[in-house]
Formats: C-alpha cells, structure tokens, sequence
C-alpha cells in the first residue's frame, strides 16, 4: 500500500510562492535601465530588493500601502547612493507609482 502517509510530502513546482506578475517585472527592469545607468552594480541590487519587496507584499486591502512602502525604499535607495538628481528621483518614483497602481488593477 503506497499513499500520502507513507511517502513525504515534496514541494511541487506549481506551489504558490510570492512574485511579481512577468509583465510587471519586465517593466521594472525597463524603467530602472531608462532612469539608471545600468552598467552600475548598485542599481541592480536597488532594482532586486524593489521587486521582492512587491513579491512579498499581501493582496489585503493595504496593498497600496505596502507597495508605497517598498517604492519608498527604492528611492530612499537611489537617493542615498547618490544615482540621481532629485528632479529624475520624482520621475523614477512616478514611474513605479504608475506601475504599481497596474499591478493592483490587474490582480
């Protein structure tokens, strides 16, 4: 006799975990690289960290505020290793505000 209780349980690759829709991550990478020297390590880091940051966040009605969040750390990010100029920082911060309210109307 072979079943579930003789056989441990092994995840499977269809197992929910958190991420980010494709579409949605090809835009972030699209809107760091046209903002950003891309060529630029830290960019990469700040670009990654942003989109587990919106992997992890819940779908609760303070998803808003959760993606508020980790925008507020990217930029807070760019700002302090000094990648750009705060007129580019609003328009980097737009940019992923726009994103993310698409991200939120397409759940």
């Amino acid at each position: 006799m072979t079943g579930p209780a003789e056989q441990p349980a092994l995840p499977t690759s269809t197992e929910d975990a958190p991420e980010v829709p494709g579409w949605a991550e090809k835009s972030v990478r699209d809107i760091f690289t046209s903002v950003l020297p891309a060529s630029d390590g830290r960019v990469a880091t700040i670009r990654d960290a942003y989109l587990d940051c919106l992997a992890g966040a819940g779908r609760t009605e303070d998803l808003d505020m959760e993606h508020d969040r980790c925008r507020q750390r990217a930029i807070a990010a760019v700002q302090e290793a000094g990648l750009l100029p705060a007129a580019r920082l609003q328009d980097l911060d737009q940019r992923l505000a726009a994103l993310e309210a698409d991200i939120t109307a397409n759940l």
